[in-house]
């Protein structure tokens, strides 16, 4: 039987894992619309706060829910639109000035609330609007890629609560702006479970009330912006493992872990192990960015999520030969790329998963295991599926970029892996010095904004800027690169001929072959004689001669297999 080398079955579990986590092929159902075109009705107004309160019964199933927002007008309207999922019963509809009973006037048209004020707010105006509402929240049929709610048990038996939206959006749990390009800069929430439950949020523990009817409320502030579908809450009988690691700023950054009781033996090994991966992350990418706020992980009934300052966590203390939980080095990375650096649309997902798994392979290679980056590279070359680009043009759906058309069911993936390999051949291109600079300018483009602490730090991005970062650091045309690999998803093929030229000397002719003929001068590597060569392909053609030829060895360049 065949038995893989020990850095072979550490590239392999890597690829296996994040594969079978994140590109699970099927799902019994489609997420509901996040995000897509923005409505005038949303671009009217910039939100600026929420305060989420919401009391959760378990035995139920049922909740209810207060939401504040105050936002600032950004085009003068008289009529705003929020998104609450359809399972939900609006109670009230008020806001500054008006009549708590008579409240405001609104129309409902499925997952959408239509709002009218009685007088046109003006631009640079701030209003609030305040929505009361009550009722069985979706449950989630696969979580985390297809949320809602999880009602769930502890291996004991007690209540363990859980929540997943990112695919779905926020508006599962709370009436929102439901769009990425919108992040408050500050959210709260209050959360109200039945004791002995412990309820987790988003930020810092702001406090804590104990109720006369056996429930209390956990009071968690977000001081920072936040993506919309991190604003979500957890609850368990957790126990709380309070640390703290030195960031590259110098700064000590709060760690808390939420653990059920029975994983409290099994929570320091994971902080320890985070520890090394925020070194990793702080090294190429900058600083971690909520040191004002903490280093969070949460244990979950699903198996993860990005939450900002709130990790989902639900590998089970799995850990490969290297002492590597990938889950975790995954989920964790997203503090930088999905939370510090957003997405303005879900065309752009890649830049949250595709960064993502590219850091997720070059780990291996910070632990000295260049080899194994090769192979999960390779490996996850082959594992490309290019039926969708990988960042399309236009306003979309999170489903429709994360999931694969026409039904929208089966993963297609490619923001994942192809995303990772179409930075590993950037990096070929460019070079390591370029694009590890191009990488730290994404997270951070101004050296100021890595000592921010108070929310300046993040901001919205998408494909064009990184473009643009990248052809400044290496003072390269790179349009073409990136219309090859992202914005259509077929993939170039590289043709070989090969010529004898005396007797033991061969003539290795090279073409691309691209999809309606696109531009790609991309260069190839190959080894003839013994020796590596870089050859250039000026038009889409080059040659070497030598014996021995082997092209593109290390497999740098995506292209058909």
């Amino acid at each position: 039987m065949f038995k893989p080398t020990f850095i072979f079955k550490i590239a392999l579990f890597v690829i296996l894992a994040s594969t079978l986590a994140y590109g699970q092929r099927a799902h019994p159902s489609k997420p509901t619309e996040t995000g897509g075109p923005l409505l005038p009705e949303q671009a009217a107004f910039d939100v600026q706060t929420y305060d989420v309160s919401i009391s959760a019964d378990p035995k139920t199933k049922w909740i209810k829910g207060t939401t504040v927002m105050t936002a600032k007008v950004v085009n003068s309207t008289d009529t705003i639109i929020l998104h609450l999922d359809t399972p939900y019963t609006i109670d009230r509809v008020f806001g500054q000035g008006t009549d708590r009973q008579v409240g405001l006037k609104y129309t409902r048209d499925g997952g959408k609330i239509r709002i009218t004020f009685p007088t046109r707010k003006q631009k640079g105006e701030t209003f609030e609007t305040i929505i009361s509402y009550s009722g069985y929240p979706r449950v989630a049929p696969n979580p985390p890629w297809v949320g809602g709610f999880i009602w769930a048990k502890t291996p004991s038996g007690a209540d363990w609560i859980s929540i997943a939206l990112q695919n779905d959006g926020a508006d599962l749990l709370f009436p929102v702006k439901d769009h990425p390009s919108d992040k408050p800069e500050t959210a709260t929430m209050r959360i109200t479970v039945p004791d002995p439950l412990v309820a987790v949020g988003p930020g810092v523990l702001d406090g804590t009330v104990k109720n006369s009817n056996g429930t209390s409320t956990y009071i968690w502030k977000m001081t920072n912006p936040i993506p919309n579908y991190s604003i979500l809450f957890d609850a368990a009988p957790y126990r709380v493992i309070k640390d703290s690691v030195k960031s590259i700023t110098g700064e000590m950054i709060p760690v808390e872990f939420y653990v059920l009781p029975e994983s409290f033996e099994n929570g320091p090994k994971l902080i320890e192990e985070t520890k090394k991966y925020n070194a990793f992350y702080e090294k190429y990418l900058g600083p971690f960015p909520w040191r004002s706020q903490k280093l969070g992980i949460v244990e979950t009934p699903h198996l993860g999520m990005e939450h900002s300052t709130h990790i989902a966590y639900g590998n089970k203390f799995r850990y490969n030969e290297d002492g590597l939980d990938w889950l975790m080095l995954h989920e964790f990375g997203h503090e930088w790329w999905a939370n510090l650096v957003t997405a303005r649309d879900w065309n752009d997902f890649w830049i949250h998963e595709g960064f993502q798994s590219f850091m997720d392979t070059l780990y291996l290679e910070h632990l000295g295991k260049k080899d194994a980056y090769f192979t999960a590279m390779k490996g996850r070359a082959k594992a490309t599926r290019n039926i969708q680009p990988v960042a399309p043009r236009g306003e979309k759906f999170s489903y429709e970029v994360y999931l694969q058309a026409p039904d929208y069911v089966q993963s297609d993936g490619d923001i994942y892996g192809k995303g990772a390999v179409v930075l590993h051949t950037l990096r070929y291109l460019i070079g390591d010095d370029a694009f590890f600079r191009s990488l730290r300018r994404m997270a951070y483009p101004r050296k100021e904004m890595e000592t921010y602490t108070d929310g300046r730090q993040q901001r919205l991005t998408d494909t064009d800027e990184f473009l643009k970062i990248a052809q400044e650091e290496s003072k390269m045309k790179l349009d073409w690169f990136f219309e090859m690999y992202l914005r259509q998803p077929k993939l170039p093929k590289l043709v070989t001929a090969i010529t004898i030229n005396g007797t033991a000397s061969k003539v290795v002719s090279m073409q691309w072959e691209t999809p309606n003929n696109m531009p790609f001068p991309m260069p190839i590597d190959v080894v003839v004689d013994g020796k590596t060569q870089r050859i250039e392909m000026k038009n889409g053609r080059g040659s070497v001669t030598g014996s021995n030829p082997v092209v593109d060895p290390n497999g740098w360049v995506l292209k058909t297999q």
